[in-house]
């Protein structure tokens, strides 16, 4: 069940469709934010951007999903960046109408309520396995995640670095180390991949099927 099932008819007449063609951005970092986004059709990606300048990807959503929900409670920092990973359609309902909503409708409080809960446990899981993977495997994750996106083009060493959150010398051994095995070429700045099953091994679980 999606949690735009669980609206009744008032509610659904409120919300507004907008779309968004592939890259834009749905939901700003550090901007506030007055509405609730229903995916209706397509991907989107959240992503976290550290002071620092480094991006941690965090979350997939697909069509049935929501987000900006957060923002409708928390007056502090907001880190979190939506993209259209496709062309994205969403409804979307205004602050005041979703917590209208919301005082009416306990299903819709507890349904908000397990989501919420599944978003901090997930992420949590998902911190803890980037710790522990090493420059190498970090970096393997970084090329798959750009190549799922269909942007590995324009992956530069320095947005690796960015995000695989090393210095510079450990990429290029880790480079180096994936050339001489066969699963990665990088010349004349363009990165190319040899062996697409290697690097596929290390895509972000938020981003298989």
């Amino acid at each position: 069940m999606h949690y735009i099932d669980l609206m009744n008819d008032s509610v659904k007449e409120k919300l507004i469709r907008k779309t968004f063609k592939k890259n834009n951005t749905i939901l700003y970092a550090e901007e506030e934010n007055g509405c609730v986004y229903f995916l209706v059709e397509g991907l989107a990606e959240a992503y976290v951007l550290t002071p620092q300048g480094s991006f941690s990807f965090i979350h997939i959503y697909k069509a049935g999903s929501f987000f900006g929900e957060i923002e409708q409670f928390y007056e502090g920092r907001k880190p979190v960046e939506i993209t259209a990973l496709t062309d994205c359609a969403v409804d979307v309902l205004y602050k005041d109408d979703f917590l209208d909503w919301l005082r009416s409708d306990f299903e819709a409080v507890k349904f908000l309520m397990s989501e919420i809960a599944y978003k901090l446990v997930t992420n949590a899981e998902l911190i803890e396995e980037v710790l522990q993977l090493s420059v190498k495997e970090r970096l393997l994750r970084c090329i798959a995640a750009h190549h799922y996106r269909g942007n590995l083009d324009k992956l530069s060493k320095e947005q690796m670095t960015k995000e695989a959150n090393a210095p510079m010398r450990s990429i290029n051994r880790a480079i180096a180390e994936c050339s001489e095995q066969g699963i990665i070429s990088y010349k004349n700045k363009k990165l190319t991949i040899s062996d697409t099953r290697a690097v596929n091994v290390h895509l972000p679980h938020y981003m298989k099927d």
